[in-house]
């Protein structure tokens, strides 16, 4: 029988990767960027690359004006080697204007997200993220939703 209990160092590595989505994103606290993300951290978006920790604190800052109230909840969490992926419910109202320009519609949305993220020496050099862009736009009722 194999123990599938996970190691410390795994455990460690799903502790600081949950960091964003639960301090970061939804307390707002944007000064732990400099703790969590090394200076040349890279974040794949279904809308491109942010690149270091200065365009993540930017991307981060935009996101939390338009969605000042977000919150993001941790579902599922597994770790493995490097790579930590989890599953979050994404949920908040459009306060503000979005992906460059979307005026706030104060429609609420709740849509899921998935996040794979790697950890080298104790720190995040590189993440993906894939939120339901789809759902989030549709019940924003920015786009239409599809018949078919």
């Amino acid at each position: 029988m194999t123990d599938s209990s996970p190691t410390p160092e795994l455990e460690e590595k799903k502790q600081l990767a949950r960091r964003i989505p639960e301090d970061v994103l939804t307390e707002g606290d944007l000064d732990l960027l400099d703790e969590l993300y090394t200076e040349d951290a890279v974040e794949h978006t279904p809308s491109g690359d942010v690149e270091g920790r200065t365009g993540l604190q930017n991307a981060y800052e935009g996101f939390r004006a338009a969605f000042p109230d977000v919150s993001l909840t941790v579902e599922d969490i597994v770790a493995e080697g490097d790579s930590v992926a989890m599953r979050l419910v994404v949920q908040g109202a459009h306060e503000g204007q979005f992906m460059g320009g979307i005026e706030p519609t104060g429609q609420e949305f709740e849509v899921q997200k998935w996040a794979l993220t790697r950890i080298k020496n104790g720190m995040i050099i590189e993440r993906w993220v894939l939120p339901d862009m789809f759902g989030m736009l549709t019940q924003l009722g920015i786009i239409e939703p599809s018949t078919g």
